[in-house]
């Protein structure tokens, strides 16, 4: 794990989090960055606490994006102990997130095909059957067709149409994205082969990642296709009062 690496993605993904007019807040230490079009916690984060925290104008940050929360992503760009903090201050530790990388081959992904503009409803609707009755898609439907029509995005699926996947080339490193399988298709190894032809999308020698729930399916199914464990990171949430 390079400290430089850390901060290319986590440079990659604010870029993705703003997407549709998002905002970022210099904080005395560290960065909030919100997304107005999506108010899920994974694309509003405050990130790279190095010093004190700034706990009031974090939350001032949230607040006036509109969100009901503060979440603080304690990752190695972070100093060590600010979980612990954290949680003195009343924020809860909802989950773990690990963060696997690979490199490009460029050697093209026979049985992933690129999408189109007009293929948006099609790549939505694996996405969401993916998840059943865990789907959490209402009301956040143009915040992923902003991300899927990005000059930046390179959306894919599976030959059979089961299975979908976004590229997000921003910076140095390519962000992987928006993995999904539909449900009759998951539990075959579709994942990991999706992910292993991932690297030919990618320019030779590129850094490409993902992050994911540590311990989750997509983070065991990238295990199995041989990505590398590069970093892991912890999502602290603080719930506002109305």
């Amino acid at each position: 794990m390079s400290l430089g690496f850390v901060h290319a993605c986590e440079q990659n993904h604010l870029n993705l989090s703003v997407i549709g007019g998002g905002g970022v807040v210099q904080l005395a230490a560290g960065k909030v960055v919100t997304c107005p079009v999506d108010p899920l916690f994974v694309y509003n984060w405050a990130f790279g606490v190095r010093l004190a925290y700034d706990a009031a104008g974090a939350e001032a940050a949230f607040k006036a994006a509109g969100r009901d929360y503060v979440h603080v992503l304690a990752s190695p760009s972070s100093r060590p102990g600010l979980g612990d903090d954290l949680a003195g201050l009343g924020y809860r530790h909802a989950e773990d997130q690990a963060y696997r990388r690979t490199a490009g081959s460029g050697s093209g992904a026979p049985g992933l095909l690129e999408l189109g503009d007009g293929d948006f409803d099609a790549f939505l609707e694996v996405w969401r059957d993916s998840w059943g009755a865990q789907d959490r898609t209402g009301g956040r439907e143009e915040a992923y067709r902003r991300r899927f029509r990005d000059p930046r995005s390179r959306p894919y699926r599976t030959a059979d149409g089961g299975g979908v996947l976004l590229l997000f080339d921003s910076g140095t490193t390519t962000q992987l994205c928006h993995l999904a399988l539909q449900r009759a298709a998951q539990g075959r190894g579709t994942g990991r082969r999706m992910l292993e032809l991932a690297r030919g999308l990618v320019p030779a020698g590129r850094p490409l990642w993902l992050f994911t729930e540590a311990g989750g399916s997509a983070d065991r199914a990238a295990a199995a296709a041989g990505w590398t464990l590069d970093h892991s990171a912890a999502d602290w949430i603080l719930d506002l009062d109305a």
